[in-house]
């Protein structure tokens, strides 16, 4: 699959192609994982993404705050964009290609036709996709060529490992261009969906906010401060909401490949040699393992981790949202701490309310994109009102990344 990937959204040259069907594969995937583990690299990764997350909250509440009734966002179109800020300031450093407001335009034009790309077929007649594509790797490659001292380990062992097994510059390029696919296609629509569940509830917001307050805010003279550590350890409530999130919105299918001859239940041989797709939205939704509300979204479903409400046991092998063990998503802390970062900024400091009055209960879905959890097939404009009792200056007190967040999956 990464080959395939390599080649229809990186462009990769026949020889790039042939090596990513060899060794390079692993070392791509270890750089990766070690990278992103917890560390001093990842706390400078999540400074950076933090730093940036309170950035684009304070303009949002400053927008708002200097009007009467408030502001009004395209709640699907602002969610991009702030989490392609924090995230790229995360990855790349504070200069950064999304800075240019044409080349994350260009990547977000990209993302539309990556189906298409995947597949093959020719289905980007005009040739749109393509031309998005190449102004984010124009853009890769004048990063490239000056690559500043803040970018992370992420980004410069992913350049290292290319680079070493002979991949040429200017296909390496091509390579890291499409980081931003992983990096943003799923934190997108999680973050935009939390804040969904969220906001349509308004006692469970309230009880959100009375969590954070009692935990993870910080009463200062001049403002207030938000302490990362508490976010991630101590608001079990508001991490329930995000996974129960993930567990009800997850359409991925898992792959693995069978290694030897198994019968499963005794009457399906799986054969050695052959793959087997695990669909996480059919294991999401299966009452033995979740419990006769498996199918309802419950925000309190992961507050006790030893049980569901139901009493049914909860296992992380059962949720699926970052992959199936033993391979899980290797950005899944970098990920969780930045939404859950941009959930309590939002939620304490401002009232969101679609401008038509109510929050649809099932919103149309976007089928097109190769997603984990699906996007809204129509965005949705809503008003933004700033919270006055939360309006003063707002910082972060940070964390070192071996304080992780208590993931189902781990």
């Amino acid at each position: 699959m990464i080959q395939h990937v390599a080649r229809r959204w990186g462009d990769a040259s026949d020889e790039t192609n042939e090596a990513f069907g060899g060794p390079l594969v692993e070392d791509f995937s270890h750089a990766m994982r070690m990278s992103l583990a917890p560390g001093p690299a990842l706390d400078e990764q999540n400074k950076r993404m933090a730093e940036r997350a309170l950035l684009d909250i304070d303009t949002l509440v400053s927008s708002s705050g200097s009007k009467t009734d408030g502001s009004k966002i395209m709640l699907l179109d602002w969610a991009r964009h702030v989490v392609t800020q924090a995230s790229s300031c995360g990855v790349y450093g504070n200069e950064h290609p999304f800075l240019d407001p044409e080349v994350e335009q260009a990547f977000w034009a990209w993302h539309s036709h990556l189906s298409a790309h995947i597949s093959g077929l020719d289905f980007d007649i005009f040739g749109r996709g393509y031309a998005a594509r190449q102004k984010v790797f124009d853009a890769h490659a004048k990063y490239c060529s000056d690559i500043p001292s803040d970018t992370s380990l992420l980004f410069t062992e992913r350049w290292r490992v290319l680079l070493e097994a002979g991949i040429s510059e200017a296909d390496s390029i091509k390579q890291q261009a499409t980081l931003p696919i992983g990096m943003l296609s799923n934190t997108v629509p999680t973050f935009h969906w939390t804040i969904w569940e969220l906001y349509s509830r308004e006692d469970l917001l309230a009880e959100v906010r009375a969590e954070l307050k009692a935990h993870a805010i910080i009463e200062q003279e001049d403002g207030f401060a938000l302490n990362i550590a508490a976010l991630k350890t101590d608001c079990s409530l508001l991490l329930s909401v995000f996974q129960e999130t993930q567990r009800i919105r997850h359409i991925h299918a898992a792959i693995r490949k069978v290694m030897s001859d198994t019968l499963l239940d005794g009457k399906y041989l799986l054969r050695k040699g052959n793959y087997l797709q695990m669909p996480g939205s059919s294991i999401h939704s299966n009452t033995e393992l979740w419990g006769p509300s498996a199918t309802d979204f419950d925000p309190y479903r992961f507050v006790n981790q030893g049980a569901h409400a139901s009493g049914v046991k909860k296992r992380g092998r059962d949720f699926l949202a970052w992959g199936a063990p033993p391979h899980l998503c290797p950005a899944r802390q970098f990920a969780a701490t930045e939404i859950l970062i941009l959930v309590a900024l939002l939620v304490m400091r401002v009232d969101l309310r679609p401008v038509r009055g109510t929050w649809e209960k099932s919103p149309a879905l976007d089928f097109n994109d190769p997603v984990t959890v699906l996007n809204p097939k129509t965005d949705v404009q809503v008003n933004v009102n700033v919270r006055e009792k939360w309006a003063g200056d707002w910082k972060l007190h940070m964390s070192p990344s071996t304080c992780r967040v208590p993931l189902a999956s781990g």
